[in-house]
Parts: structure tokens; C-alpha cells; sequence
């Protein structure tokens, strides 16, 4: 299939015969509401319940005005667009809903998956990041092809997905919207752990503004002692190399007076399922 340059210009440029130009409306049939299941490539990881039951009530008293955008997966189908609307028909207790087919491969799925949601503005940082993320690990899409799809400077996406390192209460604080997306990069440039959750509390229990957070971090910085620096040993440098390779992910091993840790970097909860089921299967052999 042809690459489409129009993803970034919205659903509108994808589907040309959806927008009223003046000619017929596009053809639709009725669908039995069971018959649909929800898109396998959605970004989404919840659905505001409020906002699903006031479309609910709009769908109740006008019906569904703009069809559901739909592809063939037997023994239904599987939507492209609409994931709201149908979950608000079913609240509804609507049996049947308008639906239009379209041919679309996964990658088209998850590609327009993310437009949608983006020209909603219903994704939250984190959600968006693992978006851009699975269309990088999944379809080996790079930064500047993702850029160019939605509509964005290749920097944007690059520093979208620096955020799914951050730290499970991070990550929280900013899906929950206790922090924004600037407060979590003021956060990303400290190293540590440590000193990550450290600002998370101080932005939180001093109500610190995006500006104040990056000050902190830089006093943060400026106050961690010198780390002493070891040239690490040839083997462990080596044994680090064939664990990344045979993991196909970044591998650390530190080595301390007593014992140590080694350190296995994921940039998604697909990839640490990867790696665990590598990890695991080579234990049953």
C-alpha cells in the first residue's frame, strides 16, 4: 500500500468521500452493536465515564449522527474510529449502529488510531509516548516518518517517547495530571532515581511552576558529589555487549565493593514482555 502523506492533515484527509463536499453521503449499512470490537492498536488506556455517558444521552435523544468507521474482522469487525461513540451506544442501549467498511492494515489501524485521538486531544503524555513508541517497535517506523504523519516536528516525538523513562510515580503524576509534560522534562534531566522522586515531591508539595522545577533540578545537580569514575573491567564490558545483543536491549552491569546489579533498560510493557518471554523460555530449555 502507498504511503499516505495527508495522516498528519486529519481523519478528513484520510477519508475524502466522509467530508460534505456538496456530492451524496457516503454509504453506510446498520451493524449489530455486538458485532464490533474495539480497535487492537488504540492508544487509549481509559475512557472518561462521564463524558461517555453525556454522548450517551446525546446518542439516546438524536441518535449517532457521523457513522463509525469500520474494517472487516471476522466474525464482526473491528473499528478505526469511533471506539466513543460505539461504548456510548452500548450505554445507550442502542442495538444496531451506522458503520462505513474501509480496507486498512495494522499499520494504518495504529496510525490513524493516533491521529484521532491527537485531534481530540484525549491522549494523555504517557499513552501518546507508548503510541509513537509501538508504531517504532511494531512497523520499524523511524522519528521522522512518525513526525510527518501527525503533524509534528521530529524533536516533539524524540521527546515524547524520553518520557516513558521516567519513573512508574512519574509517570502517574503525569497521566493523573498532578504534573504537566513540562514539570516531567525538568525531572528527566536528573540522572538518578533518587533525585527524580525527590523533585516529584517537592513539585508537588511546593506547587512548584515548570520554571521553578527546572531551577531545582539544576541546584540538584550542581549538589551531587563527583562520581568517581572506574574504568570498567574489559569482561564485564564485553559480558554488558553479549547481554544487549541477546536481549536486544540495553544491558548495565555495576559492579560494587560487595556484590552489584545489572540493569535491563525497556522503553514499553511490549517490550519487557519480550524480554521476559525470551528470558523465560531460555530457562525452560
Amino acid at each position: 500500500m502507498a504511503k499516505r502523506n495527508s495522516l498528519g492533515k486529519g481523519l478528513g484527509a484520510i477519508f475524502t468521500d466522509l467530508v460534505d463536499h456538496g456530492s451524496s453521503k457516503p454509504h453506510f449499512h446498520l451493524c449489530g452493536i455486538e458485532e464490533l470490537k474495539p480497535n487492537s492498536f488504540q492508544p487509549r488506556r481509559s475512557f472518561n465515564g462521564n463524558e461517555i455517558s453525556k454522548l450517551a444521552e446525546s446518542i439516546g435523544t438524536s441518535g449517532i449522527i457521523q457513522p463509525i468507521i469500520v474494517r472487516k474482522s471476522p466474525p464482526g469487525y473491528e473499528i478505526i474510529a469511533g471506539e466513543r461513540r460505539w461504548r456510548a451506544a452500548q450505554e445507550a442501549g442502542l442495538r444496531e449502529v451506522p458503520v462505513i467498511i474501509r480496507e486498512a492494515t495494522d499499520r494504518d489501524l495504529a496510525e490513524w488510531s493516533i491521529i484521532e485521538n491527537l485531534q481530540r486531544e484525549e491522549l494523555n503524555p504517557i499513552e501518546e509516548a507508548d503510541a509513537y513508541n509501538r508504531l517504532i517497535s511494531t512497523f520499524k517506523l523511524a522519528q521522522e516518518e512518525i513526525a510527518a504523519r501527525v503533524g509534528k516536528d521530529r524533536s516533539t516525538i524524540a521527546n515524547m517517547l524520553r518520557l516513558l523513562k521516567l519513573p512508574s510515580p512519574v509517570k502517574e503524576a503525569l497521566i493523573n495530571e498532578t504534573i504537566s509534560a513540562g514539570h516531567a522534562r525538568a525531572i528527566l534531566t536528573l540522572e538518578s532515581t533518587s533525585d527524580q522522586l525527590t523533585l516529584l515531591k517537592e513539585i508537588i508539595g511546593g506547587k512548584l511552576s515548570v520554571r521553578e522545577a527546572e531551577k531545582r533540578a539544576g541546584k540538584i545537580k550542581k549538589s551531587e558529589p563527583p562520581e568517581k569514575k572506574r574504568q570498567k573491567d574489559t569482561s564485564l564490558h564485553n559480558l554488558e555487549t553479549m547481554l544487549s545483543q541477546k536481549l536486544m536491549a540495553k544491558v548495565t552491569i555495576r559492579q560494587k565493593k560487595r556484590g552489584g546489579s545489572l540493569e535491563i533498560r525497556y522503553l514499553s510493557l511490549d517490550e519487557l514482555n519480550r524480554i521476559i518471554d525470551h528470558m523465560l523460555s531460555r530457562e525452560n530449555r
